[in-house]
């Protein structure tokens, strides 16, 4: 798959969350001469993340000392990266900036779409750019066909088309990602306890025989710079545990941390994972193998 883009930059922000892409960009970012300007969260990132990088400590609704300690680095260019669990709005102690951003929102503040999109915004308008990390590796991004050995069985594409049309309506809502489909039913939908506690809720919901099928893809409204859709190894070992028979991923839309392993993982398990575009009905697909 060729490079989405060319991005030629001496420095790089990362507004880093938890999980292990953040770490990842930061090996980018080495093999690519980029110097790195990372902002964090108490008991959201890693620590060690910070080591021997220049980094900034902030609290949620932080953003002026966000704004300051980028630009305060001569740094134009980030990336918002890795999971970040949001404190109720009663918890968060705004400055100027982030009451600017919660007054424009209102009630939309409650979905994350609305809000990353606004924060975007704001970031923008103080003359910095956003990326994706895909934008530096665009290999994250799962493509269309097999991670691994196995094929979803003719008759789960009931089940994935069921599953492609019902993630996108949820995610239209700014509800969630993620979907769970078992014999034409939905088990469940993912909310805002993220999709490996929607995988965990549904094991107990299925019907017998085979398991279901977890469907994830990029909300319509989503901007790829922002929060796109991410499994990992975790994802896989937590679909077996469940017993369901694989996972459909958006083509192209949805990050796969640490894909050759997943791609082992998968096989380990005999999960089908495979990436399926929403745009067309595909009754196969053409088997994958991870790249080097």
């Amino acid at each position: 798959m060729p490079a989405t883009q060319e991005i030629n930059i001496q420095k790089l922000g990362l507004i880093a969350g938890g999980g292990n892409l953040p770490a990842y960009l930061l090996s980018i970012c080495k093999d690519k001469g980029i110097e790195p300007f990372i902002v964090g969260f108490d008991g959201q990132t890693d620590s060690e993340l910070m080591d021997g990088h220049c980094h900034q400590w902030a609290e949620f609704g932080a953003v002026g000392k966000i704004i300051s300690f980028f630009k305060s680095n001569d740094v134009t260019d980030l990336v918002m990266i890795g999971g970040v669990k949001r404190p109720p709005l009663t918890q968060i102690k705004p400055d100027l900036k982030a009451v600017k951003i919660l007054s424009r929102l209102g009630l939309r503040a409650l979905g994350d779409n609305d809000l990353l999109s606004v924060l975007k915004e704001e970031l923008e308008g103080e003359g910095f750019t956003l990326h994706g990390i895909q934008d530096f590796c665009d290999r994250l991004l799962v493509q269309e066909g097999a991670l691994g050995r196995f094929q979803p069985e003719a008759d789960d594409w009931i089940d994935i088309e069921l599953g492609l049309k019902v993630s996108q309506e949820i995610g239209s809502l700014d509800i969630g990602q993620s979907v769970i489909v078992q014999n034409g039913m939905i088990v469940g939908v993912e909310a805002v306890e993220g999709t490996d506690a929607l995988i965990d809720r549904c094991s107990a919901l299925q019907q017998n025989g085979r398991g279901g099928i977890l469907i994830k893809t990029r909300k319509p409204q989503q901007d790829k710079a922002l929060d796109m859709p991410t499994i990992g190894v975790q994802t896989i070992v937590n679909a077996h545990k469940a017993g369901l028979a694989g996972i459909v991923l958006h083509a192209n839309n949805v990050i796969v941390a640490d894909i050759k392993t997943v791609a082992k993982y998968a096989d380990k398990y005999k999960l089908f994972v495979i990436g399926a575009p929403i745009d067309k009905k595909s009754k196969s697909v053409t088997e994958r193998t991870p790249k080097a």
